[in-house]
């Protein structure tokens, strides 16, 4: 079976345009959303020819706020009611790379049969205080750097609280974190989305609902016992993020970055610039080496 691989993108061009090359196989398929705010140039797409190709209908997508988990059911939605029928559904932003050429990493995710969810496997009162009261605040683009919205959502919080307000009363479910990007089985997500009506109940007006839903539905599910791994994101989404040195680090600003990616046991990568465009390039110019070495033996 293909792989279908959905992409959220809205900026640094250059590096989707890489990402796009990287992917280009007859397994894979790509499905993808650019921000209605952005403008891709028309030409990224051409450079796809062996995967089949489809941009969603574009919405405005705004920090930590809901729409981006539409976005993902949307995405997951088109891969899912298309022809094809598919094993594994990747998501990837804009910046992400491959760190593995498209045989290795189809290779490895045949064989695992695993969920590729990166997951804080406990709850903790940060993550259900997002979910529990309305964040009526995050549809602006100032959110994310307004200190003022930051602090008037907290007091808003606070009032909720008061009140007695708990979104969470009706539903014991346990709000689990991680990390936004995974890649999952398809029994899994036609599971996630035969309870979008209950991720829309729960998770709208929620603070970075993007990492919360598939993580608290997996969680709350017999899927739970396949994931990959419960105790490091790294190991559990198979994506190699630095948050250490970055929120998360963006790789090429040190010596030795690009040697650490090919020596990671990882699939993916984030994050990357168009700032730092050296090590994309040198990346390119690796995994394409391997994807066509791949060809040449098959």
């Amino acid at each position: 079976m293909k792989h279908a691989y959905l992409i959220m993108a809205h900026g640094n061009w250059k590096i989707l345009k890489i990402l796009l090359m990287l992917l280009d196989d007859e397994k894979n398929d790509i499905y993808l959303h650019v921000d209605s705010k952005s403008k891709m140039p028309d030409e990224i797409k051409n450079v796809l020819k062996k995967s089949k190709f489809i941009k969603i209908k574009a919405i405005k997508c705004y920090w930590a706020d809901f729409t981006q988990v539409k976005v993902t059911i949307n995405l997951l939605k088109a891969a899912v009611n298309a022809e094809e029928q598919y094993s594994y559904y990747h998501l990837l932003s804009g910046v992400d790379l491959p760190i593995k050429s498209n045989k290795e990493r189809y290779d490895y995710f045949e064989s695992s049969g695993k969920e590729f969810i990166g997951i804080v496997p406990k709850e903790v009162y940060y993550s259900v205080r997002r979910v529990q009261y309305y964040h009526i605040l995050l549809h602006n683009t100032i959110y994310r750097k307004s200190y003022l919205l930051k602090g008037i959502d907290r007091i808003l919080e606070y009032i909720q609280k008061v009140a007695g307000i708990n979104r969470l009363k009706d539903n014991n479910w346990k709000i689990i974190d991680g990390w936004t990007w995974f890649s999952i089985t398809d029994d899994f997500c036609r599971y996630v989305l035969d309870k979008e009506r209950l991720i829309y109940k729960i998770f709208s007006y929620s603070i970075a609902s993007d990492e919360l839903f598939i993580q608290t539905l997996i969680y709350n599910s017999p899927y739970y016992e396949k994931i990959y791994d419960k105790t490091d994101l790294k190991k559990g989404s198979m994506r190699h993020i630095d948050w250490e040195r970055g929120k998360p680090y963006i790789w090429g600003q040190e010596e030795g970055d690009f040697e650490n990616l090919m020596r990671s046991p990882f699939m993916f990568a984030r994050k990357f610039d168009e700032k730092y465009f050296e090590i994309v390039e040198q990346i390119y110019e690796e995994i394409d080496r391997r994807n066509r070495e791949c060809i040449v033996k098959n």
